[in-house]
């Protein structure tokens, strides 16, 4: 959305509190449809969302504060394609409002005829800001800016859907999570409609989701975030077949994963392996492309020490393994 001469992406609606803009990935009325986790907080988790435009000044100072730190809260700033050099390239966001000073680099010019020369996906003159894995709240900027243009982003873009994982959580940094390498490798802008502890695969989401027409092709990361739960696996088998249902009729390109390797107890592993095989079971049915998560993460030793979430490393896996497969198979489809 656009607002203060800045496009939001990733963001849908802005509500004005004493803290600053709160953000959120989805309207607040279709948050409210899912289930209390989505709509009292993961719609405002912040990773996948960027602050873009244009400077029309020598330089724009952006006002930010997170709702706490309990983890860095670290805002990465790139020029289009291009990472900031060591003078802007990362900054800490605070609980009390955080100025982040941004200029363009010196050199420009360079930048742009890189951008020409190696196709790049973002023209350097937009600048990015990209937003941690946490609630960030926009206070206000100083300095004029202006909207992006159509030609400064990809022309294909792609929708991912899925739990923590999927948003990027303990990837350390927005720009390694496997949903932003993925963009990257296959030229495409990202969507990212990640939900901590909240994926749920509502059949609302998928209504939601499907009624989007801004996204080309998307992926559905499906399953972890109820192998702990007191959901039966009769229920599972519903919920799957209902969600994935909407999106074979949507008819749009959509990759189907369920649950990555982890280091969980008995019992999950024993759900994991019946969870896995429903998913496989309705993406076959449908025909979507399905790749088991096994697949594309299969190593113990890229989990977190909370022995769920994937690591830096992780994150890289999945993104190389499923990128793969989605190009070979776009090219058919």
């Amino acid at each position: 959305m656009n607002f203060d001469n800045i496009y939001f992406h990733n963001i849908e609606e802005l509500e004005q509190t004493k803290l600053g803009y709160k953000m959120y990935r989805i309207p607040q009325k279709i948050a409210k449809q899912m289930n209390e986790k989505i709509s009292n907080r993961t719609v405002n988790f912040a990773s996948g969302v960027e602050l873009r435009f244009r400077m029309a000044d020598d330089e724009v100072t952006l006002h930010l504060r997170a709702a706490d730190v309990t983890e860095a809260q670290t805002a990465l700033i790139y020029f289009g394609s291009f990472q900031g050099g060591w003078d802007c390239c990362a900054k800490n966001i605070g609980t009390e409002d955080t100025a982040i000073t941004i200029r363009y680099p010196k050199r420009i010019e360079d930048l742009e005829q890189m951008y020409t020369q190696y196709r790049s996906s973002f023209h350097p003159r937009l600048v990015r800001v990209l937003l941690p894995y946490g609630t960030i709240y926009y206070i206000g900027k100083e300095g004029e800016t202006q909207l992006p243009l159509d030609t400064d982003v990809p022309r294909k873009n792609y929708l991912a859907y899925g739990s923590s994982i999927t948003h990027g959580s303990l990837s350390v940094l927005p720009a390694t999570s496997y949903t932003h390498l993925i963009a990257n490798a296959l030229h495409a802008d990202c969507l990212n409609m990640g939900f901590a502890g909240s994926a749920h695969m509502e059949a609302n989401m998928a209504k939601y989701l499907t009624s989007r027409k801004d996204w080309d092709f998307a992926t559905v990361e499906m399953g972890v975030n109820l192998v702990g739960s007191e959901m039966t696996v009769e229920e599972f088998d519903n919920r799957i077949g209902t969600f994935l249902k909407v999106f074979k009729e949507d008819g749009r390109p959509v990759f189907v994963t369920d649950i990555f390797i982890h280091n969980k107890e008995q019992r999950e592993q024993e759900r994991s392996v019946i969870f896995r095989e429903i998913v496989k079971k309705y993406a076959n049915e449908y025909g979507l492309p399905y790749t088991s998560g096994i697949e594309l993460l299969d190593r113990k030793d890229f989990i977190s020490c909370d022995m769920t979430h994937p690591t830096m490393e992780g994150q890289q896996m999945i993104a190389k393994r499923w990128s793969a497969v989605i190009l070979e198979c776009i090219g058919r489809l």
